[in-house]
C-alpha cells in the first residue's frame, strides 16, 4: 500500500463513486469521504467499498471544507492526496507513486478531462496541487464568505507553504482522468464566472506557490487578449487539435468560459 491518505470530498456523488472509489482502495489503506449531506447512495457506496465515511456540514464561516478535512480527519499519514469524486487515478499514475520522493513537501497533478464520453490527451489540462504533506500546508482564510456564486469548498486556488522555507514541490508526470457523469459542467462554470469576477475585484486571490504560475495568471485576471490566449495556448500550442472534433469543442466552451470573466471583469471596472 502506498503510504498516502486518501480525502474525496462529496455531495450525491452516487454517479461518480463507483467508478472513482475502487482503484483508490486497492492501492491505499486510508482512504476517506467527506460527505456534505448527500440525498442520494452516496454514504451506501462509499462504505460498501470499503472507504471511512465523515460528516461535515458548513458553518458558513472558515474553515471551508478542504481545511476543515486536514484539521480534523485523523489520517494515518501525513501525506494526503486531495481527489474529486470525478475524478479517476491509473495505472501509470499509481506506478509513479509507488516510487514517489518524500523529500518533496508536494505535487502537482495533472488531470485529461472526459468531454462528451471522449478521453481528450491533449490541450490545457487542469494541474492542482492536491498531494502534498499536512505539515506543509493549508488553505488560506480570503475575503470571499459572501461573494455570489460561493460554496462551502474553497476555490480554484492552491494551498500555501505553511513552514519557513521555501517548498519543494514538484510534478507528477502521469495525469489522472477527469470524467464528470453528472453532466453539470455549464451550470458550475455559470457560478464560477460570479465567484471569479468578484475576487478579481477584491483582488481577494491568494498567491499560487510557484513563481511564474503566480505571474502569469495575475497578468491573465485583467486581460482582454485572456480568451484568446486560452484558446492558442490549448488548441495549437497544446495540440488540442489533434483530439478532433471534441478537443475542438471543448476548447471553444473554455474560451467562451475566459471571455465570458473578461467581459464582466471589463463591465465591473468600468462602473466603478
Amino acid at each position: 500500500m502506498i503510504p498516502i491518505s486518501i480525502i474525496i470530498m462529496t455531495k450525491n456523488e452516487a454517479l461518480n463513486l463507483p467508478h472513482c472509489l475502487p482503484s483508490l482502495i486497492k492501492s491505499f489503506n486510508d482512504v476517506h469521504v467527506v460527505d456534505s449531506g448527500s440525498t442520494d447512495d452516496t454514504i451506501t457506496i462509499a462504505q460498501n467499498h470499503g472507504a471511512t465515511v465523515t460528516n461535515f456540514r458548513w458553518n458558513g464561516q472558515y474553515p471551508k471544507k478542504k481545511q476543515w478535512c486536514l484539521n480534523n480527519i485523523p489520517t494515518q499519514h501525513d501525506w494526503v492526496f486531495m481527489i474529486d469524486a470525478d475524478e479517476i487515478i491509473t495505472e501509470t499514475f499509481i506506478r509513479e507513486l509507488q516510487n514517489f520522493d518524500t523529500s518533496a513537501d508536494g505535487y502537482f497533478i495533472r488531470s485529461d478531462m472526459v468531454w462528451k464520453e471522449q478521453h481528450l490527451h491533449h490541450g490545457q489540462k487542469n494541474n492542482k496541487l492536491c498531494l502534498f504533506k499536512k505539515s506543509s500546508f493549508s488553505y488560506p482564510i480570503i475575503d470571499d464568505l459572501n461573494v455570489p456564486g460561493g460554496w462551502e469548498v474553497e476555490g480554484h486556488y492552491q494551498p500555501i507553504a505553511t513552514t519557513s522555507h521555501t517548498p519543494n514541490i514538484r510534478q507528477i508526470k502521469s495525469p489522472i482522468i477527469h470524467h464528470d457523469r453528472k453532466e453539470q459542467w455549464h451550470n458550475r462554470h455559470d457560478n464560477y464566472v460570479t465567484w471569479e469576477v468578484e475576487m478579481t475585484h477584491r483582488q481577494a486571490w491568494p498567491c499560487d506557490p510557484v513563481f511564474i504560475r503566480e505571474f502569469i495568471k495575475d497578468l491573465l485576471r485583467t486581460s482582454r487578449l485572456r480568451p484568446f490566449i486560452y484558446f492558442i495556448s490549448s488548441y495549437i500550442m497544446r495540440l488540442g487539435f489533434l483530439d478532433g472534433k471534441m478537443g475542438f469543442d471543448y476548447t471553444l466552451n473554455r474560451y467562451r468560459y475566459n471571455a465570458r470573466i473578461a467581459r464582466a471583469i471589463r463591465q465591473t471596472n468600468a462602473s466603478h
